[in-house]
C-alpha cells in the first residue's frame, strides 16, 4: 500500500511533464509552425545535446551563472536569517529596519542594476549584489514571521521549565521557524535565478542570462530556449534540494502527510 502511495506522486509528475511536452510540440509544429517564433522541444533537446556534448559551449555559461547564484544566495541566507530573527526578538531593530526592507523589497531590481554596475564594476561583484538583493528579502521576511508566529503556549511552557534564552531559542523558536525559513528559501531560489538573468544582461560576456539575451537579439530561438530550459532545470534542482533538506530536518511532517 505504501509502495503505491510513493509511486503515485512520481507517476503524476512524469505524466504532467510528458503532457506538457506533447502540448508544446503540438503548438510548435501544428498551431504556429514557425521556427522563428517557437520550436519543438525535440529541437531544444537536440540543441542542448549539441552544446553539452559536441561543442561543450554551454558549460562556461552554466558555470558562470551557477557561481553568481551560489554566492548571492549564500550571502542572502547568512544575512537574512539572523536579521529576521533579531527583528522578531527586538522591537527597536524591527522598527529601524522595516522601512528600508519595505522600500528595497518593493523596488524593481532591474532599476538597481546600473547603479550597482557603477559601484562594483562589470565584474562578478555587481552581479552577486543583484542576486543578493533578489534573495535576501524573502528569506528575511519569512525568518521574521516564522519566529513571530510561534505559539505563546510553547514559550510559556518552556519558561515554566526554566529554560534559559539559548535553550528557548534552539529547542522551541528555531525548530518552529524552519518551515517558514525554507518557504523563504524556495521563493529566493526563483528570485535569485531571475536576478542572475538580469545581472548578466548588463556588461556580461558569459552566463545563461547573457546566452538568452544574445540569442534573443540574434533571433536564435533554439539557443534561447536552451538557456531558458537550463534556468528552469536549475530551479527544479534547487527546489528538490530544499525538499530533501526539509524531509531530513522535519521527518515527522513527511510522515504526517502520508496518513
Amino acid at each position: 500500500m505504501n509502495g503505491k502511495r510513493n509511486l503515485t506522486p512520481t507517476l503524476l509528475r512524469v505524466l504532467s511533464v510528458i503532457a506538457g511536452l506533447v502540448i508544446w510540440h503540438y503548438i510548435a509544429n501544428i498551431v504556429i509552425n514557425d521556427t522563428g517564433i517557437l520550436v519543438s522541444p525535440l529541437v531544444v533537446v537536440t540543441k542542448a545535446y549539441e552544446m553539452l556534448v559536441t561543442t561543450g559551449e554551454l558549460y562556461p555559461h552554466l558555470l558562470a551563472s551557477s557561481q553568481i547564484f551560489f554566492w548571492g544566495f549564500a550571502l542572502a541566507v547568512i544575512f537574512g536569517v539572523p536579521l529576521g530573527f533579531v527583528m522578531a526578538l527586538n522591537v527597536a531593530v524591527r522598527d529601524y529596519v522595516n522601512p528600508w526592507m519595505t522600500t528595497l523589497y518593493t523596488a524593481p531590481r532591474i532599476a538597481f542594476a546600473p547603479v550597482l554596475l557603477l559601484w562594483f564594476g562589470i565584474g562578478a561583484g555587481s552581479k552577486i549584489a543583484i542576486v543578493f538583493l533578489g534573495c535576501v528579502f524573502p528569506i528575511l521576511i519569512n525568518s521574521y514571521f516564522g519566529m513571530r508566529v510561534v505559539s505563546r503556549d510553547y514559550v510559556e511552557l518552556a519558561r515554566s521549565f526554566r529554560l534559559d534564552r539559548w535553550a528557548l531559542f534552539s529547542k522551541i523558536l528555531l525548530p518552529a521557524s524552519i518551515p517558514f525559513i525554507l518557504a523563504g528559501v524556495r521563493l529566493a531560489i526563483g528570485r535569485g535565478l531571475t536576478g542572475v538573468a538580469i545581472a548578466e544582461w548588463f556588461g556580461a560576456t558569459e552566463g545563461l542570462g547573457y546566452l538568452v539575451f544574445f540569442a534573443g537579439q540574434t533571433l536564435n530561438v533554439p539557443i534561447l530556449f536552451v538557456g531558458v530550459a537550463t534556468f528552469a532545470m536549475l530551479g527544479v534542482i534547487g527546489f528538490e534540494l530544499v525538499r530533501r533538506f526539509e524531509d531530513f530536518m522535519m521527518p515527522w511532517r513527511k510522515d504526517a502527510w502520508k496518513t
